[in-house]
């Protein structure tokens, strides 16, 4: 019976995909609430990438959804609009303030902060940003946009980021922020099989936004969080699988309140599996993903 149950519920997926966008991302999959009958387009991105920005409006805007889910907390969420409102206006180079929070709470004085990872992560966001075109987080914006725009309920996702600042407290000290600016936590293209090694090893960031496109695929992910988990599994904890269990009560939430209703959710591809699995655990046997 349970294996019947499967076979429908990945069939009734399939169509319901087909039927929702056409062509459908190799980066999206479908999630079903067995309780409540709703449905879930679960929407998976690079942070990044214009093509996940574009997918985004496109899924959107083909499933008309009841609600928009997004993988951002209110201060986020509320920064995110100040920005593109122009109403917060940062000085050039200035560290963003959940970082500054962490560098704090590991006792790194403001202005080594400033020179550890202000400097670097500041000047990547705005090379990516004003050379190369890319928007870090465009996919987020469209999708407000979008919700917005088609009258739809907006529920954000993610834990509150001071709650994730202090999880990265507890899981790194300094010496570990130094390491993964030395460069620790990437994938070790010998370690993968071939065909994933050749996607690694084909990746050309001198041109970011086909690299991101390159490596945009869920296997590729899957081997950067497992480099992750073997190098910094505390901080894998923290900003994957603490994550996941939040934002997968919060989309069983949506989907469970009142009534049968469809979802799209955007997520950064990194939680699509710890999503899916959750979602399928409280549906029992797996059930309810395509």
């Amino acid at each position: 019976a349970a294996t019947a149950t499967r076979a429908a519920c990945r069939a009734f997926g399939r169509r319901a995909l087909s039927a929702a966008t056409s062509p459908v991302p190799e980066t999206m999959s479908y999630l079903r609430d067995l309780r409540s009958g709703s449905e879930v387009y679960l929407v998976g991105t690079a942070h990044i990438s214009r093509k996940s920005a574009d997918e985004v409006r496109s899924v959107i805007r083909s499933v008309k959804p009841d609600v928009v889910f997004v993988e951002l907390c209110r201060a986020r969420a509320e920064a995110m609009r100040a920005a593109r409102s122009g109403a917060r206006d940062d000085p050039a180079g200035a560290l963003p303030e959940p970082l500054r929070q962490l560098l704090r709470s590991l006792g790194a004085p403001g202005d080594l902060g400033e020179k550890l990872l202000g400097a670097g992560l500041k000047a990547v966001y705005q090379l990516l940003r004003q050379f190369h075109g890319l928007d870090p987080g465009l996919e987020f914006k469209v999708a407000m946009d979008e919700c917005d725009a088609s009258g739809a309920r907006l529920v954000l996702g993610d834990r509150d980021q001071d709650a994730t600042i202090r999880a990265l407290r507890d899981a790194i000290d300094l010496a570990d922020v130094l390491k993964l600016l030395a460069g620790g936590g990437a994938a070790d293209p010998a370690a993968l099989d071939p065909e994933l090694a050749a996607l690694f090893q084909n990746a050309d960031w001198r041109d970011p936004a086909r690299a991101v496109e390159t490596l945009k695929t869920r296997k590729a992910t899957a081997a950067m969080a497992a480099a992750m988990r073997a190098q910094f599994p505390k901080v894998a904890r923290a900003m994957l699988d603490q994550r996941d269990d939040v934002m997968t009560e919060r989309l069983l939430e949506a989907a469970r309140e009142r009534g049968e209703k469809k979802i799209v959710a955007v997520v950064g591809m990194a939680h699509m599996d710890g999503i899916e699995k959750r979602w399928g655990d409280a549906q029992g046997d797996g059930l309810g993903v395509t």
